[in-house]
């Protein structure tokens, strides 16, 4: 007859000779341990690990993301600020040198004798 689907596999320790189920770590009755339960163990405790390392990296990922938009939002920020005191200085020193050539266009026409309005 076939073995029953709800038979649990038995095995037994390489160190006293005791049976007991394959899916445990260690022997209960000598504490040795049981290499391919111990194996699986260790592989979903692996399995664990890089979920949570997964998890991890998508966060990592995420707060990378806003900080570089964050950084790239400023820097666009102190650009748009400089260019428009750039502008403005510039704006103001041609103003300056345009009232500082009229002056002069000025005095010039006044010791030449001729009138402005």
């Amino acid at each position: 007859m076939g073995q029953n689907k709800n038979t649990k596999k038995m095995v037994l320790c390489e160190s006293c000779g005791a049976e007991f189920d394959a899916t445990l770590v260690r022997c209960p009755y000598c504490g040795t341990g049981y290499a391919p339960a111990e194996e699986e163990e260790y592989m979903e405790s692996l399995e664990g690990i890089r979920t949570d390392l997964d998890a991890h990296a998508e966060v990592a990922d995420d707060s990378i993301k806003k900080g570089i938009g964050a950084t790239v939002l400023v820097g666009l920020l102190v650009f748009i600020v400089l260019l428009s005191l750039l502008i403005g200085g510039v704006s103001i020193s041609l103003k300056l040198q345009r009232n500082k050539v009229e002056n002069q266009k000025q005095e010039f026409l006044q010791k030449q004798g001729i009138e402005t309005e």
